[in-house]
């Protein structure tokens, strides 16, 4: 062994502990924030490779994500937490949490956090009608991140097959219903239309006719008391389904939100048509592959008889925590500004299927030739840049709205199993009704 001289050994421990005093020294100025997400699987995976590359993208920030289970789980744990001052720095909370993630009290404005010149530019970068929906009584809440609107799937085989032209799907539910019709008349497919009785859907044909799911401009001009659940646009989508079940168009599993099985049912080529989340696009396109067809997407239909006006966005959104100190609010800002800068959020697309939440993210993959590549992916930005800024396309904001998404779906299947459309829908009015003033009576 090569004798080292002491002198050069000293010297080289002394430069070790200098090292590792500043890198000691360096850990410890850093700002470190804690993130919980509801993202999993692959989606998870993506939210775990972008945080790593933030962090090793600078020195000043370590942030610490940490999955808490899906969308319900992950609201209740960071207001458990919360209330023990013991919540993370920042948060996704999903679009349905919104009145109650503001009600609590754990989180201020997104925009409080952000410089003049930051919000300024996020707000014209992200696409309007997802500031809008996250926008209430003028304030930016929280932040757009991983969004999604609901489009039409097709199988252009069946198309084919039935004398239609596969390279043009139906755009209003009229023309839903003609497609069907020679559709079944051809046997093209066993059934027209596979779709998962959603709540969701419901609020997005009333959206896309511009009426608001609730009074006071959706919730925010003021706080929602009463739903709109009996209103003509309401009726004209009770219609809608009565007749396509009726006619033997539509089929389903007989499960209230059962999208697994609705999909499963697309896939195995028993419909020609689904009616689905754009972030099901993944899901389709492997299955079309495995099951040896041509997948097409379209716009979500809407009523032909009104201007289309929707959709309404959902997903999640990131939020701020109220306890943070103001180091740490800067750091929450910074890490917020990267997420959304072009080549993160063209990042995060092609890795979950969520939107390119941003015009410039957009125009990244367009240069770079992937819309080209995969025009599936342009149907839903195409879709959401065409819509309406207004109250109704802004989505409803209401406390008791996964209650109220319930008692939709069970009209739905009242509905299509023989039930009064008008009957059907004043008593869902009455108890969603009674389901608001019981949320808003508590906050008194």
């Amino acid at each position: 062994m090569r004798k080292v001289h002491r002198s050069t050994f000293l010297l080289a421990v002394a430069l070790i502990a200098v090292f590792s005093f500043a890198s000691l020294t360096a850990a410890q100025d850093a700002v470190e924030i804690d993130f919980w997400h509801a993202m999993s699987g692959g989606n998870g995976e993506a939210v775990t490779a972008l945080v790593a590359d933030f962090n090793a993208s600078q020195s000043a920030i370590v942030v610490n994500e940490q999955n808490k289970g899906n969308y319900d789980e992950t609201l209740n744990a960071v207001i458990q937490a919360s209330g023990q001052g013991e919540g993370p720095n920042m948060a996704q909370i999903f679009d349905l949490g919104t009145p109650l993630a503001i009600d609590s009290g754990f989180f201020v404005p997104v925009e409080s956090v952000l410089s003049e010149e930051q919000l300024e530019a996020l707000e014209a970068d992200i696409v309007a009608p997802l500031v809008n929906y996250f926008t209430i009584n003028d304030t930016l809440w929280s932040l757009p991140w991983n969004n999604s609107t609901p489009i039409l799937y097709y199988n252009k085989d069946m198309y084919e097959a039935a004398g239609l032209d596969p390279e043009v799907p139906p755009a209003t539910w009229q023309e839903l219903e003609e497609h069907c019709a020679v559709i079944m008349e051809t046997g093209a497919a066993p059934y027209c239309l596979s779709s998962q009785i959603y709540g969701w859907y419901f609020e997005q044909w009333l959206a896309l006719q511009g009426q608001e799911l609730a009074n006071n401009g959706n919730g925010r001009a003021d706080r929602a008391t009463e739903t709109n659940l009996t209103s003509p646009a309401a009726v004209a989508i009770m219609e809608f389904w009565q007749r396509i079940n009726d006619a033997g168009y539509w089929t389903y599993t007989g499960r209230l939100h059962d999208n697994q099985g609705a999909n499963q049912i697309f896939i195995a080529k028993q419909a020609a048509i689904i009616l689905e989340s754009t972030g099901a696009l993944r899901t389709f396109t492997t299955g079309a592959a495995e099951s040896g067809f041509e997948l097409g997407t379209g716009f979500f239909p809407t009523n032909a008889d009104v201007e289309r006006q929707g959709p309404i966005i959902g997903g999640a959104s990131l939020w701020v925590s109220a306890g943070n100190t103001d180091e740490e609010n800067a750091a929450v800002a910074e890490f917020l500004v990267w997420l959304e800068a072009p080549e993160q959020m063209a990042r995060w697309h092609q890795a979950t299927g969520y939107m390119p939440d941003t015009l410039s993210s957009q125009e990244l993959l367009e240069s770079e030739g992937y819309f080209e590549e995969n025009p599936n992916q342009r149907t839903a930005v195409d879709q959401l840049n065409a819509a309406a800024v207004n109250s109704a396309t802004a989505g409803a904001i209401m406390g008791p709205f996964p209650q109220i998404r319930v008692i939709v779906e069970q009209s739905i299947q009242a509905v299509v199993s023989g039930g009064d459309i008008t009957t059907v829908l004043e008593d869902a009015k009455l108890q969603a009704d009674a389901a608001i003033a019981d949320y808003n009576s508590r906050l008194q």
